[in-house]
């Protein structure tokens, strides 16, 4: 028997040519849709971008439109002393950080109304003594940072707090308590209302100074006396806990002997990076003003302005507080019989003219 014999032939060349024409076709074929999707994708990014470009000249600007209302007559005026009798006008400082207008002849297309000013010969208080304490509000309110001291608001976000803790602020104050349970009161209630992101330092002095870090019981007298290198000041946040500390140590601190300006100021104006809020309150006049006076501008080369807070002691003690407000274009505040006095209200306790 013989075996089969299997074989394989290959396929007519007619059915070879029919395949490449196949091939050739797909490929053809795929080579239009690559090309139509192509120009599909093109034309919708030129409508879009058409688009974007076309629709803002089709809308209208909006109009800004500003107005003041009329201010409604106050209901049961209350006659507000004159506290600018008999003060004698006196010329701006030259550095004074007060703002200066701007007028113009020709009407701006936007109209944008200027806020009014409070009259500064009204004195400021909540009460008539320091047993109502000073103050209501939770600092400037702007959001961005600030703070307020005695009536004293300020923007920014590192303030220093530099305050007289001479045993001459146990004195009795109006109204009850002494000085220093006026200082200690209003000093807690703005460092609570100290906003989040803030940073602050308390600096005490007498015959020294010292901050919260210095060794006690008696801090005054392990302060720094002005001499040798500037001790570190650093900036703490404004959390919670850190004011609840400070709180504990603002109560508990104790006074010391005399009043210098010159070392709690260096200390305060050598933070780094430096305040942008500086309060001093003091209540009688420095044993080294005259010499502060004069090295003011190397201590403070970059121009903070330092608000100044005279306690109860007019005349010579609120001349020197002015006299430092106005060479830094600070702002100068007396405080008189638990009543809080600024601008022109506050000048006349420099002169001595004043009822008492």
């Amino acid at each position: 028997m013989q075996p089969n014999l299997i074989t394989t032939e290959p396929p007519p060349s007619d059915s070879t040519a029919q395949l490449e024409l196949l091939v050739a076709r797909q490929r053809r074929n795929d080579t239009i849709q690559s090309l139509v999707v192509a120009v599909i994708v093109i034309v919708l990014i030129g409508a879009v971008l058409w688009l974007i470009a076309i629709l803002p000249r089709l809308n209208d600007a909006d109009t800004i439109v500003t107005y003041q209302p009329v201010t409604p007559p106050e209901e049961n005026p209350v006659e507000k002393p004159d506290m600018a009798n008999a003060v004698k006008p006196k010329p701006s400082s030259s550095s004074s950080s007060m703002a200066r207008v701007i007028a113009a002849s020709v009407e701006a297309p936007v109209a944008v109304p200027m806020p009014e000013e409070s009259n500064p010969t009204v004195p400021f208080g909540t009460d008539d003594d320091f047993a109502a304490g000073f103050g209501s509000g939770d600092g400037d309110g702007d959001g961005g940072g600030g703070s307020s001291f005695f009536g004293t608001p300020r923007k920014g976000r590192r303030v220093v707090y530099v305050v007289d803790y001479s045993e001459s602020m146990m004195s009795d104050a109006e109204g009850g308590g002494t000085r220093m349970d006026a200082l200690k009161k209003e000093l807690t209630r703005s460092v609570r209302a100290l906003k989040q992101g803030m940073n602050f330092n308390v600096i005490f002095f007498s015959q020294t100074a010292w901050t919260i870090e210095t060794d006690g019981p008696n801090q005054a007298n392990n302060g720094w006396n002005g001499l040798n290198e500037t001790p570190p000041v650093p900036w703490y946040p404004a959390s919670d806990h850190i004011k609840k500390v400070f709180e504990e140590k603002i109560g508990e601190m104790k006074p010391g002997l005399g009043t210098v300006w010159y070392s709690p100021l260096k200390m305060a104006l050598s933070m780094s990076p430096p305040p942008e809020i500086i309060y001093l309150l003091s209540d009688g006049e420095p044993s080294d003003l005259n010499d502060v006076l004069n090295r003011i501008d190397g201590m403070n080369p970059t121009g903070v302005p330092i608000d100044t807070f005279a306690m109860e002691e007019p005349g010579e003690e609120a001349r020197a507080m002015s006299e430092m407000a106005k060479e830094t274009g600070g702002r100068f505040t007396m405080i008189y019989k638990g009543r809080a006095y600024s601008g022109m209200g506050a000048e006349k306790y420099t002169t001595g003219e004043f009822d008492e």
